[in-house]
């Protein structure tokens, strides 16, 4: 990373004044994986403070005016939210921006202790469009994965945990269809993509939580969640 990028740092505690405590910040977590909708929602049922949740998409829910730009651009790609146009540097970086935006429009919430749930962010990011640059070759996708959120961290912090979702294929797929995610389902990308989150969360062991869905047999989902919930986050 060039020692002379701008480092990305967590809003600091306020400063306590006359009769209050420091808040502390509150913590970004990150779900991620080829798919996190029902994952993401048992885990903000599961959290006691209110949180915000980012989508995986270029609409962002919350997004202030001054996302339009970014916005208008994955709409000439045709609404792909990693924006695959055939300028493939520079859709990187916008993609790379949006992400820098998502974590910009949530410092706030962060500094006043509220939690910050994550969908499919940086590093379903990372992950969509290292294969979209190197189809075929996981050695290049992956390097390619790795400097996307290098570059990204110059920028905003990555999550302080993620939750990695894993399943097996056809369950995803039906997932998927479920959800109306039609894009999200060549079924030559699936492994590829499912293996480069596994060579992700290998990098950063500290970082990553997997749920695996195939282990947690007839418990709901909910309740598989709680219980990484407890383990993971103690203080929530």
């Amino acid at each position: 990373m060039p020692q002379n990028a701008q480092e990305a740092t967590r809003e600091r505690p306020s400063k306590p004044t006359a009769g209050s405590r420091t808040r502390r910040p509150g913590p970004l977590v990150g779900v991620e994986g080829l798919e996190a909708h029902d994952v993401s929602s048992a885990l903000l049922r599961s959290i006691a403070s209110p949180p915000r949740i980012f989508v995986g998409s270029a609409r962002e829910p919350n997004a202030r005016p001054d996302f339009a730009t970014l916005m208008a651009l994955a709409e000439a790609a045709g609404g792909e939210p990693y924006i695959r146009g055939g300028r493939s540097a520079s859709e990187t970086l916008t993609v790379i921006a949006m992400q820098t935006h998502r974590y910009e429009s949530a410092r706030l919430f962060l500094a006043a202790g509220r939690t910050v749930v994550e969908q499919r962010g940086v590093y379903t990011a990372a992950v969509e469009d290292a294969v979209a640059r190197h189809p075929g070759d996981l050695e290049q996708a992956h390097q390619a994965a790795r400097r996307f959120l290098a570059t990204v961290a110059q920028w905003r912090p990555l999550p302080d945990v993620v939750l990695l979702t894993a399943d097996e294929p056809r369950a995803i797929e039906e997932r998927l269809r479920a959800h109306d995610q039609e894009k999200g389902l060549d079924p030559a990308q699936l492994g590829v993509k499912a293996t480069l989150f596994e060579l992700l969360a290998e990098d950063d062991p500290d970082r990553f939580r997997i749920f695996d869905r195939r282990e947690i047999g007839d418990v709901p989902v909910g309740e598989a969640v709680r219980d990484w919930l407890s383990r993971a986050l103690p203080t929530e």
